[in-house]
């Protein structure tokens, strides 16, 4: 086998390779801390990935230099540990991502767990007994003479390329790039651990290990951008509301004889209304919280032309100096409308609230409607219009929440909260 040292070479693979393990970890961080996503299974994998990466940017320093010896030996074998672990993190985060939760699945990422624990084990107690790897009297790192303890350091990963293999092309009802995914991940450390056994001095494992991570958060990201498309998709379906359009024009057309004035003004809200949905369903930037207050008063002045006085509106603006996404308040209200005071006998009344709190920007849409089942709001994608869809962008856009409150028989409140943003007020340019 062919022995060369460049670890300089090896220091700045690393050194790219830790920049963009940290650049992801920290966005999958932000996504955990902030519930609009993520993995912590990802998340320990490539916290490993950094402790890997480090460890053996600390061995690369090491080398050639023999009264560093011991840092180098030590340092080889935390990079080498925490590869292990990586595997194992994987292998549950894959068993999170697959869609079945079979006997064999659990078993495999069991076993891997224990089997890591043992490798783990193994290779600490060769910092003292040297059988697997060691430091040479020129300060270089080597393998052991012995064939045997060889094989055995390139088990873990090889069976983990094979368990891997199985698991994907077993398990039902997983598309196939998703199976492409994870198999590539696996062989692209797999093949660093083989290139790097065979040219000692070249350390490429991790750089492996960083390629898979970038395929599988570029699949991530992919997915994450279908869901939004088809959650755009579903938001265009409930605000082109053929029931409310039918509605509203024959209201229109009642008026035209009584008031034709008043039938004229209702016709241009009516096309500011459905401008403001054309224009508004294909942004994905913030827009300041008046031009959504503007599109909810139009919505309004349409339904209050309809309902009349079954139909109250109370306002309590006390700030306004922020931004949402587009399209996140007039749904809410909209269901308040819809869904409570419409259903009952003689209306109600709509209250529309903003304040300010130390951390965030309040809107608070309350009704005095027939109210519902809270437990049921989630999954009642009939009764509660675009909910969901809302819930999503406002904790996609700008970490936003939304909590609903109902009692049946006495009304709805739904609260939103918009974080300020840290040394920046969340206001719109210009205030």
């Amino acid at each position: 086998m062919p022995s060369l040292s460049f670890p300089y070479v090896n220091i700045a693979l690393d050194i790219v390779g830790l920049v963009v393990v940290l650049i992801i970890f920290m966005s999958c961080l932000d996504e955990i801390l902030h519930k609009t996503g993520g993995s912590k299974s990802f998340l320990l994998l490539l916290s490993f990935i950094i402790v890997a990466i480090v460890a053996d940017i600390v061995a690369c320093f090491g080398e050639g230099h023999p009264e560093l010896s011991y840092m180098t030996l030590v340092a080889n074998t935390v990079a080498t540990c925490a590869g292990y672990c990586v595997i194992a993190c994987f292998m549950s985060y894959m068993k999170e991502s697959l869609p079945e939760r079979n006997k064999a699945i659990t078993a495999t990422v069991m076993i891997f767990r224990v089997l890591c624990v043992l490798f783990v084990g193994f290779l600490i107690g060769n910092i003292f007994g040297e059988y697997v790897f060691t430091v040479n009297e020129q300060g270089h790192y080597v393998h052991s003479s012995n064939p045997s303890m060889s094989i055995l350091y390139l088990q873990f990963p090889l069976l983990s390329l094979i368990a891997v293999i199985l698991m994907s092309l077993c398990t039902k009802h997983v598309a196939g790039v998703t199976r492409f995914t994870f198999i590539i991940y696996t062989v692209f450390p797999v093949a660093g651990v083989m290139v790097d056994y065979l040219v000692h001095g070249l350390s490429i494992t991790y750089i492996g290990l960083v390629i898979g991570v970038l395929v599988i958060y570029t699949n991530i990201y992919l997915q994450k951008q279908r869901i939004i498309d088809a959650q755009r998709n579903a938001l265009m379906m409930s605000q082109i509301n053929p029931h409310f359009m039918y509605n509203t024009l024959s209201t229109i057309a009642a008026m035209c004889d009584i008031s034709p004035k008043q039938a004229q003004s209702l016709t241009v809200e009516f096309a500011q209304y459905l401008r403001r949905n054309l224009d508004t369903l294909t942004s994905d930037t913030l827009i300041p919280f008046d031009k959504e207050i503007e599109h909810v008063e139009c919505y309004l002045k349409i339904e209050k032309a309809r309902f009349r006085e079954r139909l109250n509106v109370i306002w309590s603006i006390q700030c306004k100096d922020f931004e949402i996404p587009p399209l996140s308040i007039q749904p809410l209200v909209e269901n308040a409308v819809r869904h409570g005071i419409t259903k009952k006998g003689f209306g109600g009344t709509v209250r529309i609230a903003t304040y300010s709190t130390e951390k965030s920007y309040v809107i608070e849409i309350k009704d005095d409607g027939v109210g519902f089942d809270s437990e049921m709001a989630i999954n009642d994608g009939k009764m509660h219009v675009g909910l969901a869809n809302v819930r999503s962008r406002l904790s996609g856009m700008c970490k936003g929440t939304l909590v609903v409150k109902s009692t049946v028989g006495v009304g709805t409140r739904v609260t939103v909260e918009i974080p300020k943003k840290k040394g920046k007020r969340n206001e719109h340019t210009g205030t």
